[in-house]
């Protein structure tokens, strides 16, 4: 799973739009959009800090540092 597909599953789990997460994160929405559509493929870990601590998550959770903390989060 890319950081974009894990950035919308949680971003969508949250019940955020991409305007919304944006506005938590302190980012643009153009980047959640890049990011989540594949067009940009990497984020500096500023960002995925943030959009991390905007989800609720932790980064780990966020960047797929283990398949496995991926589980609780969909089941």
């Amino acid at each position: 799973m890319t950081f974009g597909e894990r950035l919308k599953m949680f971003r969508e789990l949250a019940g955020l739009s991409q305007g919304e997460l944006a506005r938590k994160a302190g980012i643009h929405r153009a980047t959640i959009t890049a990011v989540e559509n594949g067009r940009q493929a990497n984020v500096n870990v500023f960002t995925a800090r943030s959009l991390a601590r905007a989800l609720e998550i932790s980064i780990d959770m966020l960047v797929g540092d283990s398949e496995s903390e991926l589980e609780p989060a969909v089941a």
